[in-house]
């Protein structure tokens, strides 16, 4: 729920224990390494590539040995060797198959011939053309010795008999290339090429019982070559290396314990106001599911503000005000109920698992609220409709509803902005932006509720009078110490002014959520009433087209609601909101650590 602060670690330590020390930080794992050394890093020596080639290929094989530790004393990169060796023949002799068997579809319509050699024919050569049937005419003209072999809708397939080969005033049509290779030749070497294919897989699936000690090597291979590449961004000096890195500020205790006993002497500081620590956002696995949208998305800046439970939120809200139906909640909702153990793995698919709840549960709250389950609306009298407090064909109030979606989001964007620069007087120009959405917003309602309202002695445009003045009094952050920087801080205003008009842009935007969960609900009454009016028109069969129209057309507009729900639901959230309440990218903390452990 927050972007975790971090201290700059600087540790010096002699050069002759710096492989030692080096290990034992990895094995910390905690930190996130700076880059002190100007040397080039040798990406090459990754060895892992080689290996996760390998096991990818053998775990892929469709029939595989038992699982098993092999009691072979052979080396792993022997191993390694082998099975990439097999990939690549088998790859060619796929690729092989593949070929022969596209000359072959080639040569089907010329026969099973080959060429007689040269001698046996006095010198003279076979020369094989395509004539398209729209020539067919243009036959006669050819003087040479000529016969047609095959004709089909397309093309006659045309054998002529001279010494050179025929220019195009002789025989006027494209020539036909072959090859050398007969149909007799072709199957031949596809049968070849078959058997080597069955011994590459036999020899795949016997080298798949390698899986586990490959696997069990994985882990360790990737920490070797980490630690490799780790030992080439530290700075070497003379009889002493020195290690920066970052260190989040709740592991400093952990830290000071782990580096007690060793030799070495480390400083903790705070990051410096020219410097652009890595971001760590701190989020739990309940709501978490806002941090993997943001981290897929944008990080947001060291210095900036984590968005991940307004997003967590409002994208469960927008979601549900598009699906708008609390039939297709319950449906997604099972499909969640049949995925939930295998969404139980790691922390990532719990983040997206308790995500994936939130959005059925919002779904199925706002659906009940529309009075929406798959299209039918509950009769009056029941508990249902005392819960129906939403009318979807107010176009009044649902406009009046999704435009204030949109003014909360962008009026929570900037107030985070002016929190996280309290420091500064350009907070003011945040402020300014909040006062100018929620005081042209009210303007509107009241405008809204009287025609002949008088907009200039209202308390709104006073309101967004004095936003605009804020704005354009700070947006910019010069030092206000000369008639110079004060005209361009007074241009910096000006300037940001012109977001009033993608202000108003990104307001209307959010209206695509009144009008998706319209036209999802309208779809699913639709269909009710096509599936009523088969089954009430047709005498036999009726029934059948009534469930084939509700399972399909309820289907698609199921498929479509999630669709839009999502992509729409992230869009306003990722776009219009991270433009107004983010301000610069980060880039990820990634912890120096020894995996598999």
């Amino acid at each position: 729920m927050s972007i975790a602060t971090l201290k700059k670690l600087t540790l010096i330590g002699e050069i002759n224990e710096k492989s030692a020390i080096m290990e034992q930080f990895q094995a910390f794992g905690l930190a996130h390494l700076i880059t002190l050394s100007e040397q080039t890093i040798d990406q090459a020596t990754d060895a892992t590539i080689c290996l996760r080639e390998a096991l990818s290929y053998l775990i892929s094989a469709p029939y595989k040995r038992r699982r098993q530790i092999p009691s072979e004393s052979i080396e792993l990169s022997e191993v390694i060797d082998r099975v990439i060796k097999n990939k690549h023949a088998r790859e060619d002799v796929i690729d092989e198959i593949e070929l022969i068997t596209a000359r072959q579809k080639e040569l089907s319509v010329w026969g099973d011939f080959e060429f007689p050699p040269l001698d046996e024919l006095n010198q003279y050569r076979v020369w094989l053309y395509l004539v398209p049937l729209s020539k067919e005419a243009l036959l006669d003209k050819v003087e040479l010795p000529w016969i047609v072999i095959n004709k089909d809708h397309k093309s006659i397939y045309l054998v002529v008999i001279a010494v050179d080969e025929p220019d195009e005033g002789q025989v006027p049509f494209p020539r036909a290339h072959i090859g050398p290779n007969s149909l007799s030749c072709l199957a031949k070497l596809k049968n070849d090429a078959l058997v080597r294919l069955e011994d590459l897989n036999a020899e795949r699936q016997s080298l798949t019982r390698w899986i586990m000690p490959l696997t069990l090597s994985l882990n360790d291979t990737i920490n070797a070559h980490e630690l490799k590449l780790a030992e080439q961004l530290v700075w070497n000096s003379g009889d002493f290396f020195v290690l920066q890195s970052w260190l989040p500020d709740e592991s400093r205790p952990a830290f000071e314990a782990w580096a007690q006993g060793l030799p070495v002497a480390f400083q903790l500081d705070a990051p410096a106001a020219n410097e652009l620590p890595p971001t760590l956002l701190k989020n739990d696995s309940i709501m978490g599911g806002g941090e993997e949208a943001v981290s897929f998305f944008q990080l947001p800046g060291y210095r900036s503000w984590d968005p991940s439970i307004v997003i967590f939120f409002s994208f469960s809200l927008f979601f549900s005000m598009i699906m708008a139906d609390a039939g297709y909640a319950l449906i997604l909702g099972g499909i969640l109920l049949i995925c939930w153990r295998k969404l139980s793995g790691s922390e990532t698919t719990v983040r997206i698992r308790n995500l994936w709840l939130a959005l059925v549960v919002a779904a199925f709250g706002y659906g009940m609220l529309v009075g929406s389950y798959f299209g039918i609306t509950p009769p009056d009298g029941t508990l249902l409709s005392h819960l129906h407090v939403i009318n979807m064909n107010d176009f009044s109030s649902m406009m009046k509803l999704s435009i204030g979606a949109g003014v909360l989001h962008l009026v929570i964007a900037n107030s985070m902005v002016a929190w996280g620069r309290r420091d500064s007087l350009v907070a003011l120009s945040s402020v300014g932006w909040v006062l100018s959405i929620i005081g042209a917003f009210t303007l509107w309602l009241s405008y809204m509720r009287v025609t002949d309202l008088d907009v200039a002695g209202t308390f709104s445009v006073k309101v967004v009078i004095a936003g605009i003045l804020l704005i354009l009094l700070f947006s910019g952050e010069r030092k206000l110490d000369s008639v110079k920087n004060s005209c361009l801080q007074l241009f910096d205003g000006f300037t940001a002014l012109y977001s009033l008009s993608k202000a108003f842009g990104d307001v209307l935007s959010y209206m695509r959520l009144f009008a998706l969960g319209l036209s999802s609900a309208s779809l699913a009454v639709t269909f009710n009433d096509l599936a009523v009016e088969a089954r009430d028109s047709v005498s036999a069969g009726g029934f059948i087209l009534f469930a084939l129209i509700i399972v399909l057309g309820h289907g698609l507009n199921f498929v479509l609601g999630v669709m839009s729900g999502v992509i729409h639901g992230l869009r306003l959230n990722l776009l219009e909101f991270y433009n107004w309440g983010v301000k610069g990218e980060g880039y990820p903390f990634k912890a120096f650590k020894k995996r598999g452990e």
